[in-house]
């Protein structure tokens, strides 16, 4: 079972997509946080580049880790030889064993204490245990809770980088605000509202927290998106997606020698939603796609193919049909570019930041 970076967190951690859902929208929650599995469904199943939510664990009610505006219904693996060309260097975070064992990071003088951690933990940890095919005895449940105990610690340090940003912006969220939002989620049942804290492992207090955060992050996400233009270069691309290196090799070798790519790409391509069109995607602006399938786009000149890609849905051959340098972004792709904007703007965060970091 896959469990990837954001999965685990999105299914087990304080559901507070839903709660961002509520305070935006009005929302009622009336489902439990989906699951691991549910998530995977949906980040698996689409090209498009991950996205943050709201910086905190997030649930099913907000949008998933990725919005599935393309979505190839035939996305298979890429071959086991290739798989680490597909997959992240490793990034594991060092350990400052000089750090008080009842402190798992400070951040940027920052404490984030080991109650604050175990508190955000043990609902998540709580939650995950209870999915379908989720034995913790195994070693896909073992690496799973693993993972779990260093996602918890980075959704942690992200919060303390964007309150430290709400601080210098001068955002604040007054307890009006809070308990507004939360009487949207309570609505008038009261008893529906009280199984469902106890179902997602909130506390009122815990979800008053949450939803702080959550406005808080709303807010320094608008700001940062605020300035972007909604005319922005844009290419028109077609590809084929295959999951073998050997037949996108014979593929590539056709299309060098002249094949047409549309007719190559109705007989090839695994990707059921575009192969009938001969690989049509229409026109993408940068940050909606994952980033290897973007980088070697936005390289090409109309007219060029590409060489085989490597991402996480399979293999690709890209053709570039179009340029246009100030195209609108269409509406379905905006939230996709806010959302890549945010994460630019935390990861920058993130890299000037002074983390240390103590063992989970």
């Amino acid at each position: 079972m896959a469990y990837k970076r954001h999965a685990i967190i999105l299914a087990a951690l304080l559901v507070s997509g839903m709660i961002l859902a509520a305070c935006t929208t009005g929302l009622t929650p009336d489902t439990d946080p989906a699951g691991p599995d549910e998530i995977s469904d949906v980040v698996d199943s689409s090209p498009v580049a991950t996205m943050p939510l709201t910086e905190a664990g997030e649930s099913s009610e907000e949008m998933p880790t990725a919005i599935p505006l393309w979505t190839p219904t035939a996305a298979p693996a890429p071959t086991q030889a290739n798989h680490a060309a597909t997959t992240d260097t490793d990034t594991t975070p060092s350990v400052d064993e000089s750090l008080d064992p009842n402190t798992v990071a400070v951040v940027n003088g920052t404490v984030i204490t080991r109650e604050m951690y175990e508190r955000h933990l043990a609902p998540a940890q709580a939650h995950l245990l209870t999915q379908p095919g989720m034995d913790a005895r195994t070693v896909e449940g073992e690496e799973a809770l693993r993972q779990l105990h260093e996602q918890v610690l980075d959704w942690l340090i992200d919060q303390a980088l964007i309150e430290q940003a709400a601080t210098r912006e001068g955002i604040s969220i007054s307890n009006d605000e809070i308990e507004a939002a939360i009487a949207q989620m309570r609505g008038d049942d009261d008893a529906r509202f009280a199984s469902w804290l106890e179902a997602s492992g909130l506390t009122i207090d815990s979800l008053r927290e949450q939803v702080r955060m959550d406005l808080i992050t709303a807010a320094i996400r608008d700001r940062i998106t605020a300035s972007l233009s909604r005319q922005t270069e844009q290419i028109n691309v077609r590809h084929i997606l295959l999951s073998q290196e050997e037949v996108a090799r014979t593929v590539l070798a056709e299309l060098r020698q002249g094949a047409n790519f549309i007719a190559t790409a109705r007989q090839y391509s695994e990707d059921e939603l575009t192969r009938d069109s001969g690989g049509e995607m229409g026109f993408i602006p940068r940050g909606v796609m994952s980033p290897a399938f973007e980088a070697a786009a936005f390289d090409l000149q109309p007219g060029e193919i590409s060489d085989v890609v490597y991402t996480e849905w399979g293999l690709h051959i890209i053709q570039l049909v179009e340029i246009d340098p100030a195209r609108s972004v269409p509406d379905e792709y905006w939230p996709v570019v806010q959302q890549r904007a945010f994460e630019d703007w935390l990861a920058e965060q993130r890299e000037a930041a002074s983390i240390r970091r103590n063992t989970p």
